[in-house]
C-alpha cells in the first residue's frame, strides 16, 4: 500500500457487509484487477463465490476480524448496516477508505438530524421519547399523523405509525428500554433518491430517481432519470453536495427526499453505501454505482454521469416469477438479474427487472402496466429494511 492510500490493481481488497448488491460489487472489483475477499456473519455462497477468499464469524469475533484486516490492504462496507464499532475494530489494523463517521452519524438518528440541521436542511419536526407518558406529552406538538422509530438504526428494526390518539396505547409494546424519535409524519406525494459519490475532492451527482411505492407505500420500482422541475432538482443537488462536503466520507452515498403538494422538500435520510435505488443507473447511465464507489474508495478521478436512456427497474417478488417467465420469451428490450438464494415467501425479492430502449419514461412505464406483472393486487409485507438486505 503506498502512502497516498492509492488502491492499484493486484492489490486486495476486502468486503464487508454484503447485500443484494454484494455479487454485482464484487464483480467489478474482479474486473479492476482487486483480490477480493469478503466477511460475513453466515454463509452466503451465492453472494462470496466470485471472491478470492471468505472469512465466516460473527461481527464481535475479535480474532477473525483481525485475521480479515491483516489479510487485506482495505476494507470497505457494502450498507450501512455493519455496526460501526466493527468498523472502529478494523480500522486499528487496515485501511478504511470510507472512514467510519458517516457509519456514526446514520446509525444515530439523533446524531443524523443534528448534521442535516447544521448544513441547513429541511427535515420533519421531531422530539425524543423513552416512555409511553413521553409520546402521550409530545404527539400535540408533532401533531398526528407521526412515526415513532428506534434512535438506533439497524437490521430488524421497526417504525410504528400513530395516526391517532388511540394508536399510543398499542406503543406499550413497541418502546422496549431506549431512546425513540416521534417524527411528524409528511403529506407528501412522491419520494426522491439522488445518489452520488465522493472521493474527498470531488463530487459527482447522479441523477433523482422517483420510487414506486404500492398502496401499502411498499417499494415496487424506480424511475431514472426522475421527472421533476429544475429548481427542485437543483436543491436536492445542493444538498447532496453539502452533504458530501461534509460526511467526511469516500464512497457512493444517498440522501432520500419528500416532495410534498406545494412543492416543498423534506430530506428523509442520508445512506452510505449501494442500495437497490442505486441499481436503476445500470442499464441508464454510463457508469453503475458500484464502479463509482471502487473509482471513489482507489483514489481515481470520478466518472462525469450521464444519463444514456432512460430506465426503469422493478423489484421481482417470488409470487411473480411466473409472470415473468412468460415476458422472458417476449420483451427484447427487458434485462434480467434473478438470486439463486431466495427465501420462502411469495413476497420475498426475486430479483430485478431493468425495462428500457424506448425514447421516454412513460413509454417503458406503459408496456410495463401493459403486462399486468406489477398490477399491484396483493399487499406487500416485506420491510423495506429487509427488501434492501
Amino acid at each position: 500500500m503506498s502512502s497516498t492510500n492509492t488502491l492499484y490493481p493486484g492489490s486486495t481488497l476486502g468486503i464487508i457487509g454484503l447485500n443484494r448488491n454484494g455479487s454485482t460489487l464484487i464483480t467489478a472489483a474482479k474486473r479492476a484487477g482487486f483480490n477480493v475477499g469478503v466477511y460475513v456473519d453466515r454463509s452466503k455462497p451465492s453472494l462470496t463465490k466470485q471472491a478470492d477468499f471468505t472469512i465466516s464469524g460473527a461481527y464481535n469475533n475479535q480474532e477473525k476480524l483481525t485475521m480479515f484486516a491483516q489479510t487485506c490492504d482495505a476494507v470497505i462496507y457494502a450498507n450501512d448496516l455493519i455496526d460501526s464499532s466493527v468498523l472502529r475494530y478494523l480500522s486499528r489494523s487496515v485501511y478504511l477508505p470510507q472512514g467510519i463517521n458517516a457509519l456514526e452519524i446514520v446509525q444515530d438518528r439523533l446524531m443524523e438530524r443534528a448534521f442535516l440541521d447544521q448544513i441547513n436542511v429541511n427535515v420533519a419536526p421531531y422530539v425524543t421519547v423513552i416512555s409511553l407518558d413521553d409520546v402521550y406529552q409530545a404527539i400535540d406538538s408533532i401533531g398526528y399523523p407521526a412515526i415513532l422509530k428506534p434512535i438506533q438504526r439497524g437490521i430488524g428494526e421497526h417504525s410504528m405509525k400513530i395516526t391517532k390518539q388511540s394508536d399510543i396505547t398499542r406503543a406499550a409494546d413497541f418502546i422496549n428500554a431506549g431512546t425513540y424519535l416521534l417524527e411528524s409524519w409528511i403529506d407528501h406525494t412522491a419520494e426522491y433518491t439522488m445518489l452520488a459519490a465522493t472521493n474527498g475532492q470531488d463530487t459527482q451527482v447522479f441523477p433523482a430517481v422517483e420510487l414506486m411505492l404500492n398502496a401499502d407505500e411498499k417499494l415496487m420500482g424506480v424511475k431514472a432519470p426522475a421527472n421533476l422541475n429544475a429548481d427542485i432538482s437543483q436543491e436536492m443537488e445542493r444538498i447532496v453536495t453539502s452533504v458530501a462536503e461534509n460526511l467526511q466520507y469516500r464512497g457512493v452515498f444517498r440522501v432520500d427526499f419528500y416532495v410534498t403538494a406545494t412543492g416543498n422538500l423534506y430530506v428523509h435520510g442520508i445512506e452510505p453505501g449501494l442500495s437497490i435505488y442505486g441499481n436503476a443507473f445500470d442499464y441508464g447511465a454510463n457508469v453503475s454505482q458500484s464502479e463509482q464507489l471502487l473509482r471513489a474508495i482507489a483514489g481515481m478521478p470520478l466518472f462525469d454521469v450521464q444519463m444514456l436512456q432512460p430506465a426503469v427497474m422493478m423489484l421481482a417478488r417470488v409470487a411473480q416469477r411466473p409472470a415473468l417467465q412468460r415476458q422472458w420469451l417476449l420483451k427484447a428490450n427487458w434485462h434480467y438479474q434473478f438470486f439463486s438464494e431466495v427465501k420462502d415467501d411469495p413476497q420475498a425479492i426475486a430479483g430485478f427487472v431493468w425495462v428500457v430502449g424506448k425514447p421516454s419514461l412513460e413509454e417503458l412505464q406503459h408496456q410495463i402496466e401493459d403486462t399486468e406483472v406489477w398490477k399491484n393486487k396483493q399487499p406487500v409485507n416485506a420491510d423495506l429494511t429487509s427488501d434492501q438486505q
